[in-house]
C-alpha cells in the first residue's frame, strides 16, 4: 500500500506539478478546451491511462469545455505519490 503524503510532502509535490492543487481532500485540476467534444475525448484518453494504471480518478468531470480531474488513495486515507505519478500522466495528454 502506498502511504499518505505528510502536509510537508504534499507541499513539495505541489511545487512540483503546475495547475494542480488541494481541494476537499483531492488533488484536483481543471482543464479546457476549445470544445466539448476536445474535452470528451480527453476524458477518454485520462480514461485508459487510469485503466493502464490501474489507478482511477476519484472524480472526472465533464463540462462545457471543462474537464475536471480529482485523484485521492482512499486506502491510503488521502493523497499518495501514486495520485501525483497519475496527474502528472494525465497532464502529459493535453
Amino acid at each position: 500500500m502506498t502511504a499518505k503524503l505528510s502536509d510537508t510532502d504534499l507541499q513539495q509535490q505541489l511545487e512540483t506539478t503546475p495547475e494542480w492543487s488541494v481541494v476537499d481532500g483531492q488533488l484536483t485540476r481543471a482543464f479546457s478546451f476549445d470544445s466539448y467534444s476536445a474535452g470528451a475525448a480527453f476524458a477518454v484518453r485520462v480514461m485508459m491511462l487510469a485503466e493502464k494504471l490501474d489507478h482511477h480518478p476519484d472524480a472526472l468531470s465533464v463540462g462545457w469545455k471543462r474537464v475536471t480531474v480529482s485523484f485521492v488513495t482512499h486506502d491510503a486515507g488521502g493523497i499518495t505519490l501514486k495520485d501525483f505519478d497519475a496527474a502528472r500522466r494525465v497532464s502529459s495528454l493535453t
